[in-house]
């Protein structure tokens, strides 16, 4: 599969990761993720567009990324905490409190994230195909991964 193909495409999808971690701050009051590790991505906007619309600019510096490793780095360096981070975030037991938010199939969600970029470095066409195939149709809390990304790019009016 050709790298400048689907580079963006995990970009994309690292950026959902983040932008679902900004919710992080509703573990904050529990005392169940720690405020210095996650402070950055608590601070995205919480109307969901408006964060997206702030994710845009880091999305396309690092969708012309030319190795998996400088896109991790680039989402790492803006929110100071990594994707390994987050997977660990979402299966914090806490997220039962809060039942619209983060949780279990995010740390699913993750987990394949962070595999479509190992399978990526590897160059495993299969397995990329694979994830590329299966991610969409992950589903989360309040729907499936793509249909969260349609929301998200489509304006609001």
């Amino acid at each position: 599969m050709e790298l400048s193909k689907i580079l963006p495409q995990y970009v994309e999808l690292v950026a959902l990761v983040y932008h679902e971690g900004s919710n992080v701050s509703r573990l904050f009051h529990l005392h169940a993720a720690s405020v210095k590790t996650f402070r950055r991505v608590a601070d995205l906007p919480p109307d969901p567009h408006q964060a997206w619309e702030k994710l845009i600019p880091l999305q396309q510096r690092l969708a012309a990324a030319d190795k998996v490793g400088e896109v991790v780095d680039g989402f790492r360096e803006d929110f100071g905490c990594s994707l390994d981070d987050l997977h660990t975030m979402f299966g914090n037991p806490a997220w039962k409190r809060a039942p619209q938010h983060g949780g279990p199939r995010w740390a699913a969600i993750t987990k394949a994230v962070i595999d479509l970029g190992k399978a990526i470095e590897k160059g495993d066409d299969a397995a990329v195909e694979r994830l590329l195939g299966e991610i969409p149709a992950m589903r989360h809390n309040t729907g499936s991964v793509e249909h969260s990304l349609q929301q998200l790019k489509a304006r609001p009016k």
